[in-house]
């Protein structure tokens, strides 16, 4: 799933003029960056939980 990244708008671009990659943010999010951040927090508190249980 794309995401954009940036403020407000871009500048106009001449038709067939490319927008260069260098100072740009990335097309889209990766999967597994986002299943990393959802489960750190959630395998913190097991072993939190863990450890007070124990």
């Amino acid at each position: 799933m794309p995401v954009g990244i940036g403020i407000g708008r871009a500048p106009e671009r001449r038709p067939g003029m490319t927008r260069t990659l260098r100072f740009s943010g990335p097309a889209a999010l990766h999967p597994g960056a986002l299943w990393l951040a959802a489960a750190a927090p959630v395998l913190a508190t097991l072993l939190l939980v863990a450890r007070l249980a124990g």
